[in-house]
Parts: C-alpha cells; structure tokens; sequence
C-alpha cells in the first residue's frame, strides 16, 4: 500500500471529501541546443510551486484539461503503459512538442491532496508513476472540435529493454557529459582488425624475426677441414 503521509491518511480514514491533483514532470531534450530542459503541468488553475524531495518545482496550470488512467501496480518486470490526456491543447503543451524531443523523456508523476474545505495542500506531494515518454503524437482535430493529446509513459521497467549498443554509444555518453570521448569509437569497436606483436598490420611491413644462431658444427670448430692427420701439402 502507497504511503501518503500521516496528515494525509488522517484526512482518508476520515472520509469528509478529498481534492486530488497530478503533477505530470517531463524532462525533455530541446530540437535547437540539445540541451535537457525540465516542463511541468498539473491539473490545477494557475501556475504553482510545488516541493517535490528537496527541489522547488513550478507546474503550469492544465485546468480540467489534463486526465490521468487509472493506474495499475504490479510485481514484476513487465513494462507497464500509462495514458496522459491533453484535451484542448494548452500552448504550454504545444510549446513541448515543437520545440523538444520527447521519445525517452524521463517523466514522474505525483499526486498531491487538498482539502475539500480550505483549499490548502495536504501532506507532501507522492509520486506514482516513473517512467520515459513512449510516444506523445500531435493530432489533427476535425472541423468544429477540438483535439486530445496523448502521452503514453511507459514506466522504469522500459529501461531493461534497451540494447547494448544504446546503453554504450558514444552518442548515449555524449548526452551523459559532453565532453565523454572514451566511447567515440565503439560503433566500430571490434569491426577492425588489430595486430599484436609480430603480425602484419595494415599500417607497414612486421618487424624483422630474429633467429637464433645455429650450432657449429665440426667442420666450423676445425676451420673448415675434416678428419685426422696433416693434410697441408
């Protein structure tokens, strides 16, 4: 069972109304700089700071505009979907998909409690979803009516479906610490031939194989002649 907090389980067990609201985290990569930028929404009536850990984080407001699936817990590695709706298309939103790159955003979602009376925030806000943006396409809306938007987040477990070759690019490092150069090789890595010690190489000829000088024999010890007795003329 998720743990909301005391002031929060106090206001549940009571049973006297509850406010609930999400806070959506996406942090994408921008098209022009490349580099990583954070965006959040929630589906509150203004633009609001809100403590998430020990960071101040600042959500624009999506209203009603902004629904959440229900969500579905598990055990277990399977990779799990989540829905994200944008009805009316906020220019907030619009703003996320022209000017970013979305597919594997890191996104969380938090849930945060008011109370129904006073209207004041309620216990800290929880988060109940971590996971990457699968796929956020932008719709066409038919003449008269409006669209919906939908971002598909696909949660943590997505990550143990990557590849090698894209946990270990040069352009995954890159994105890590720009400045990373120890894998800008690895998409050829193994692909060419490397020659240790005397082997030819495609770069010259191999070195010279020294021999070892060979074991005179009797011939050589007596300066060339053979036999017993003088055979000077």
């Amino acid at each position: 069972m998720r743990d909301y907090g005391s002031a929060a389980e106090t206001m549940l067990a009571n049973l006297t109304g509850v406010i609930t609201r999400h806070l959506v985290w996406v942090r994408p990569r921008r098209r022009d700089t490349g580099l990583i930028e954070a965006a959040g929404f929630w589906n509150g009536l203004d633009v609001r700071q809100f403590t998430v850990g020990a960071e101040a984080r600042s959500y624009a407001a999506a209203g009603s505009l902004l629904g959440l699936d229900p969500i579905r817990g598990e055990v277990g590695l399977n990779v799990r979907m989540h829905t994200i709706r944008f009805s009316g298309i906020p220019a907030t939103v619009l703003n996320l998909l022209n000017s970013y790159h979305l597919l594997g955003a890191p996104v969380e979602v938090h849930r945060v409690f008011f109370d129904p009376v006073k209207a004041v925030q309620v216990g800290q806000p929880v988060r109940v979803i971590k996971g990457s943006v699968e796929e956020m396409p932008l719709p066409r809306a038919a003449e008269g009516q409006s669209a919906e938007i939908e971002m598909t987040v696909a949660s943590a477990a997505r990550s143990l479906t990557r590849t090698v070759a894209l946990k270990k690019s040069d352009s995954a490092q890159r994105r890590i610490n720009p400045a990373d150069r120890g894998r800008e090789y690895a998409a050829v890595s193994g692909a060419v031939p490397v020659f240790w010690g005397a082997g030819k190489s495609q770069n010259g000829t191999p070195p010279p194989t020294a021999t070892a000088p060979a074991t005179p024999t009797a011939d050589d010890r007596t300066g060339g002649f053979s036999g017993s007795g003088d055979n000077r003329g």
